[in-house]
């Protein structure tokens, strides 16, 4: 599996490059920005059949030795792939309470994949329990920051993953009048959305 490392003046005649050396179209490559400067630009380029090829096999084989037979859907978005397993009879022990099941399988399967291929950055979801699961609390999370400014109490969310707690902290990093934190101990802590004092 090749995966290049390129330069150039500019994205394009970075991506120009590889393309040329790959032999490959842009629509058949994933494309990471390195770095990024005012003249020069670093980028990784695979070739996404065969990372997705990867990715699959590692999951499938994952799914098989537990018995139980699933599918993968694996999509590619801005150099990071999202791999969606459904399984039906294993979805629910899989994701776990509050998603806790989910982020040690993130965990595993990443390591897996990492181990046959570095560059391969990937998130594992199931049955779109994590697609689902962040666009409400990220609904969630501004709804209740509007509440903590209008009322000036904090709001406290349930206990949550790592992933999950980092999906409030960004959605409402820099908002106005409001900052988080967290509060507990373990993988499973609360996310404390708080009024932000002027000083």
């Amino acid at each position: 599996m090749k995966i290049l490392t390129v330069e150039g003046k500019t994205r394009e005649e970075a991506l120009r490059k590889a393309l040329d050396e790959l032999g490959a179209s842009e629509h058949e490559v994933r494309v990471k920005v390195v770095e990024e400067g005012e003249d020069k630009v670093v980028l990784e380029v695979g070739i996404k059949a065969e990372e997705v090829k990867l990715i699959k096999e590692v999951i499938e084989g994952f799914i098989k030795s537990m018995g139980t037979t699933g599918g993968v859907e694996v999509i590619e978005r801005e150099g990071v792939y999202y791999a969606n397993i459904v399984t039906g009879e294993m979805d629910s022990i899989l994701i776990g309470k509050s998603g806790k099941n989910l982020e040690a399988v993130q965990h595993l399967l990443a390591r897996m994949i990492h181990k046959r291929n570095p560059k391969i950055d990937v998130v594992i979801d199931i049955a779109g329990y994590r697609e689902k699961r962040e666009r409400f609390l990220r609904a969630k999370a501004r709804a209740f920051a509007e509440e903590v400014k209008r009322t000036g109490i904090e709001y406290i969310f349930e206990p949550l993953p790592p992933s999950f707690r980092r999906v409030i902290h960004l959605e409402l990093a820099g908002k106005e009048g409001v900052r988080t934190y967290t509060i507990g101990d373990g993988d499973l802590k609360k996310v404390v959305i708080a009024p932000r004092r002027r000083r």
